[in-house]
């Protein structure tokens, strides 16, 4: 327990960052100053939202990815592992202060480089495990954990519903309006689908409104959805998410949830509203009964956040929204799954991509990190990496 408390100590600690998001600029509406509730005032931990969206229900986890690389024979040819971890956020904070590393060569462990790169305020750092050079082996594996405290996350849909625009967004989101390797929201689809989907008022309605009916909108396309979106081997092991990407998944017969994921992501984008996708670990407890998700186990899951301004990050999940009847859905009432989530801090989330796609190369099927080459020789036997899910439950936290 002495360990438990000193890692999150370590999260506490992190409080130095600022708890507020900035507030911008509104375009026709003068904000008004943000105000933490009794509630959020004794939320002490970084990443903090402020009214309309507000978390709760704090639990502690230590989460991480491991991965192994078979036993095929190759050269290492001096090479390293590249994860964007999620450490600020409305839904989880992460202390990459406290990660642990290892790697093991045919079994033996030996001692990795490890480089944790850029500023845990800014909502992600770069964590780079370099593997050994020159070595013929059999098997590599390698392990990488950090603490982490997820939330419950809930949104005042009234007071949600009268935010607007912001005459420019903070510096610190405008990567989040961009195309991406997977989520391409500069094709001209995604244009004509919200032209189409809001009669030409996009900019008149207020964001979250616009944010809710466009993945409504979204959703009501796809047709053939899997029940999953992981790759795995016949004994069940990951390989990591199978995805087609944005636009490939519109016109696709079959989709998976991270296609869904993608592509509200991509739609959002190309209305001007930053989002992202998120890659986490669910706990395989605490979810109400009409949950798609696995009961009794840890899986990877994924699942999508809007900006929402002078707020913060707002979450939801296509999947589990798809069969809750949108169609008919009143916009102005809650809907489950978008915005107020109370299982929230049963997932832990991870990445805000699949995988750090600039950065590396994607052995087989995106799943949190990429292989970097050091070396201009060829990798010599490389089959298909397994990644494990890393999670242990430590309960409730308190400040």
């Amino acid at each position: 327990m002495t360990g438990m408390h000193g890692l999150f100590g370590l999260i506490l600690s992190l409080a130095a960052f600022g708890t507020t998001a900035p507030v911008p600029s509104m375009a026709g509406a003068t904000p008004e100053p943000a105000t933490a509730s009794p509630q959020q005032a004794g939320d002490p931990w970084p990443g903090r939202p402020n009214p309309p969206l507000y978390r709760s229900n704090p639990r502690g986890y230590t989460v991480g990815l491991a991965v192994d690389f078979g036993t095929e024979r190759f050269l290492m040819a001096g090479g390293a592992i590249v994860m964007d971890v999620a450490t600020v956020d409305t839904t989880v904070v992460a202390d990459l202060r406290g990660l642990e590393a290892s790697v093991r060569i045919n079994g033996t462990p030996v001692t990795p480089g490890l480089k944790i790169e850029g500023d845990a305020a800014s909502g992600q750092q770069r964590v780079t495990l370099t593997l050994p050079k020159g070595k013929s082996t059999a098997a590599i594996s390698t392990r990488t954990t950090w603490p982490a405290i997820a939330f419950d996350i809930a949104v005042d849909e009234a007071a949600a519903s009268h935010v607007t625009w912001p005459r420019e967004w903070p510096e610190s989101v405008r990567p989040y309006l961009k195309a991406s390797e997977i989520i391409q929201s500069n094709d001209e689809i995604f244009k004509a689908f919200i032209e189409k989907t809001t009669n030409g008022r996009l900019r008149r309605t207020p964001i979250y409104v616009a944010a809710k009916e466009l993945v409504r909108s979204t959703i009501l396309q796809f047709g053939n959805v899997e029940g999953g979106s992981l790759y795995q081997e016949g004994d069940g092991r990951i390989v990591g998410f199978q995805l087609q990407g944005a636009v490939a998944a519109t016109s696709a017969l079959q989709a998976t949830p991270a296609d869904m994921v993608c592509t509200c992501v991509a739609v959002l984008r190309a209305a001007g509203i930053p989002a992202r996708p998120v890659i986490g670990i669910h706990s395989g407890d605490g979810d109400s009964k009409d949950s798609k998700r696995p009961k009794g186990r840890r899986t990877f899951c994924c699942w999508a956040e809007f900006h929402l301004p002078g707020a913060g990050w707002v979450p939801f999940d296509p999947f589990e929204m798809r069969g809750q009847g949108l169609r008919q859905a009143d916009i102005t009432r809650p809907w489950r799954w978008f915005g107020t989530i109370d299982s929230m801090n049963r997932r832990v989330g991870i990445a805000y991509d699949f995988a750090p796609f600039n950065h590396g190369r994607v052995l087989g099927y995106p799943a949190g990190w990429v292989y970097r080459l050091e070396s201009s020789d060829p990798i010599i036997g490389f089959g298909l990496p397994i990644t494990s899910i890393q999670m242990i439950g430590r309960g409730t936290v308190r400040p």
